[in-house]
């Protein structure tokens, strides 16, 4: 695709707050962001397995059996990698456009000036938040590949597919609190962490479970907890406590329990630069263009850790109030007494 290149009658200057009408909500890559990692190589480890214990047995060895040592065996391991992905913007500024901003389109009253004063600072702010949101879907929704050759593209696993082990197809149904329950259960059986698990959804099913909350007579506990400046509320279930957030880039019907203690932002510096750079661009005629470059990978853990709800309904269901109130001697209420 051609240069596109902000010019003075391609992009007109008007005076007046800004306001995006984008979402650039980054909910997830804020409350990990501070446990980023760095790697000089494409693919990074996110763990190894292994199994050991099982569900236990009894053993059974004679005295005369205990004089000869049992036949030996190892526990193997398997290592679990993710790979880092590019991120990649352009911007073009004309000379023509630098030397122009205080030239105003529109209703303007005197001794306004132009909003925003530099149009590269203005168009860089915007392509940085182009890219803080699709990392965000990316750690939500990416689909792993390892590039092949230098024209294949590497892309990082999100954690949608990432997670395998603890699923739950709701078909259709309503998210509610003893469903919750169940995943942390299978978590546990997993014999996964369950402390700090915090249930990752979207509005429609954040307000179902407040409502099956309300219906049994349990209570929401708002910004129960804080981490880096994110407000997580709370639910307690029999095993123990969960979190909720009001995450983004969910697909509808879909919600995440999330372990964020093995979360982290793998980044892949290039060195002498850094991440997530500005550099100006060779010039080709009268006007400057800059690239913001970057590599970031998500480090999702164990996925066994997690657990990934699908199928859910996409329509609130109003709760039916019925709670019954009952009164003691309630047949003499409103008699005479002697």
């Amino acid at each position: 695709m051609a240069d596109v290149f902000a010019t003075s009658f391609g992009v007109l200057n008007y005076s007046g707050m800004l306001f995006n009408k984008g979402n650039v909500k980054t909910p997830l890559s804020s409350i990990i962001g501070s446990k980023a990692k760095t790697t000089n190589h494409v693919e990074f480890v996110t763990g190894q397995e292994y199994s050991s214990g099982g569900n236990g047995s009894q053993p059974k060895i004679t005295e005369n059996q205990s004089l000869t040592a049992p036949d030996a065996s190892v526990t193997t391991r398997e290592q679990k990698t993710n790979v880092t992905q590019i991120f990649q913007e352009s911007v073009g500024i004309s000379y023509g456009k630098q030397s122009n901003m205080g030239t105003l389109s529109g209703i303007n009253v005197a001794n306004q000036q132009a909003n925003p004063i530099s149009e590269l600072d203005f168009q860089v702010a915007a392509k940085i938040q182009k890219v803080n949101r699709d990392i965000e879907y990316t750690f939500i929704n990416g689909v792993y590949h390892k590039a092949t050759s230098d024209d294949d593209a590497n892309q990082t696993r999100g954690l949608i597919p990432a997670i395998t082990s603890n699923t739950m197809a709701m078909n259709k149904k309503p998210l509610g609190l003893w469903d919750i329950a169940d995943m942390v259960k299978k978590i546990y059986g997993a014999n996964a962490p369950t402390e700090g698990l915090v249930l990752w959804c979207d509005a429609v099913t954040l307000f179902q479970i407040n409502a099956d909350a309300v219906q049994n007579g349990l209570t929401i506990v708002p910004a129960a907890r804080e981490i880096n400046g994110i407000s997580l509320s709370s639910v307690v279930t029999p095993i123990g406590v969960v979190y909720l957030h009001l995450g983004e880039c969910l697909p509808a019907g879909t919600a995440l329990l999330l372990n964020l203690d093995v979360l982290a932002p793998v980044y892949q510096p290039v060195p002498g630069k850094g991440n997530f750079f500005l550099e100006q661009l060779a010039k080709t005629g009268a006007g400057e263009k800059y690239q913001l470059f970057g590599q970031i990978g998500l480090d999702h853990g164990a996925e066994w850790y997690h657990g990934k709800f699908t199928g859910i309904s996409t329509t609130f269901e109003k709760p039916a109030y019925s709670r019954s109130v009952y009164v003691a001697n309630a047949a003499d209420i409103g008699k005479a007494t002697a």
